[in-house]
């Protein structure tokens, strides 16, 4: 089963993963089913996380919050902790690029993509997101045998600085320069181990 992450080209490249293991398979397959429904309730992120976080909230097409399981297409509305600063009232916002589900006798997977996108209750195209809509940020959720793993793999991250407003500009520089260091890792680190945390 091959796991669909894009290519890296350029900007930085993130990866954590957290595993849990059982002492049978099929104890396994039971508990991928729950951490597939955590990965895929992206308003319960922040909850799942182990840490604190940023707040994450699924929404259609026009911005409006659903209270559902995440689908390709989706909007996801990111409100960071960080600088006040404005950009986009204070959110960041990525698109559902895809949701890829894979099975067979031996071990299940699912893939979910998150790319940045721009803000839709606004009417400018500027990419509403710290980093440029070339970054990606993917979580693939694996059951084999008898281990679960949630992996994080985060590319081609690059600082969003070509927005019109200058206070947007500093903002995502800010904040990109902290991502740039390090400071993404902790909060995909906390999401990827509470997706695969057995109560």
């Amino acid at each position: 089963m091959k796991t669909k992450i894009p290519e890296h080209k350029k900007g930085k490249k993130v990866d954590c993963h957290s595993t849990a293991t059982f002492p049978d398979a099929e104890s396994a397959k039971n508990f991928y089913s729950i951490a597939r429904r955590r990965l895929l309730q992206i308003n319960d992120w922040n909850k799942v996380a182990v840490l604190p976080s940023a707040v994450f909230e699924l929404s259609d097409h026009n911005g409006k919050i659903r209270q559902q399981s995440a689908e390709e297409g989706n909007l996801v509305k990111i409100d960071i902790p960080g600088p006040g600063l404005p950009s986009s009232d204070g959110y960041d916002w990525v698109r559902i690029e895809q949701i890829v589900e894979e099975s067979s006798e031996e071990q299940q997977q699912i893939t979910l993509t998150l790319r940045p996108t721009t803000d839709p209750t606004k009417q400018d195209q500027e990419i509403a997101h710290f980093l440029k809509n070339i970054a990606t940020s993917t979580i693939v959720l694996q059951q084999k045998g008898t281990e679960v793993t949630a992996q994080y793999a985060g590319r081609n991250e690059l600082i969003n600085d070509e927005n019109n407003g200058i206070a947007d500009t500093i903002r995502n520089t800010l904040i990109g320069l902290g991502v740039m260091l390090g400071g993404s890792y902790p909060q995909w680190k906390a999401l990827v181990a509470g997706i695969v945390k057995q109560d």
